[in-house]
């Protein structure tokens, strides 16, 4: 069973915060997106309000303008209301959008090395109990959170896939688990059961009908 089938959750219930939005974290985010209106029948628009995109600029919110907004991210804009974080602040980083956003899911695409520190993990703990992190960034040395550290800083708890392979990690308890290898393009696999229906495998006809990761997640 892959994160949602173990957090027994609906994809549109999840709040994504996905850092890094050049092509593969837009491309991730739609494909989510399309998931969520397709199998679960969210509207494009309550789909769209499920994400949080961070950049060079930090948050992408309405306030930064047109010539740090790329046209293909808009949809995605966050209002600058939306919090005392996001109005006050000409950059949100990504520690404030966690805090704020409390996320469920925390994708990384940005090959910045280490941005998922200790503090941005923990407090993404605070707000979930099965934090689903995918630090999807390669070669390995560029990921935003070796799965190892995520694992020990969520006491076990956290849900990972990485885009590069690495080690099995420890289980408080002393086992160890496979870390799940997620493709960058197909990061959906890593979010639903691979028993799906044939309604689904029939009308979600951009979305992958074989999955590509492979391991385990721990339950």
């Amino acid at each position: 069973m892959a994160a949602i089938g173990v957090t027994r959750t609906k994809l549109s219930d999840q709040r994504v915060v996905v850092y890094g939005a050049g092509s593969a974290g837009l491309g991730i985010t739609r494909q989510i997106r399309d998931a969520m209106v397709l199998m679960e029948e969210t509207p494009v628009e309550e789909a769209n309000k499920r994400f949080w995109l961070i950049d060079r600029y930090g948050l992408i919110k309405d306030s930064l303008g047109p010539s740090k907004i790329r046209v293909e991210l808009r949809e995605f804009t966050r209002p600058d209301d939306e919090s005392d974080d996001v109005r006050n602040s000409d950059q949100v980083r990504l520690l404030d959008v966690v805090r704020q956003v409390k996320p469920t899911v925390l994708i990384g695409c940005s090959t910045h090395s280490g941005a998922f520190t200790e503090d941005v993990v923990r407090e993404m703990a605070k707000g979930t109990e099965r934090p689903i992190i995918l630090p999807l960034s390669n070669p390995s040395r560029l990921v935003e959170v070796d799965p190892k550290d995520a694992n020990d800083w969520t006491n076990g708890t956290a849900l990972l896939a990485t885009g590069s392979p690495f080690p099995p990690c420890k289980m408080p308890n002393g086992k160890e688990y496979v870390v799940a290898e997620c493709n960058s393009k197909r990061p959906i696999a890593l979010l639903f059961k691979r028993n799906l229906t044939p309604w689904y495998d029939h009308r979600c006809v951009d979305l992958p009908r074989y999955w590509v990761w492979s391991g385990r997640l721990p339950k």
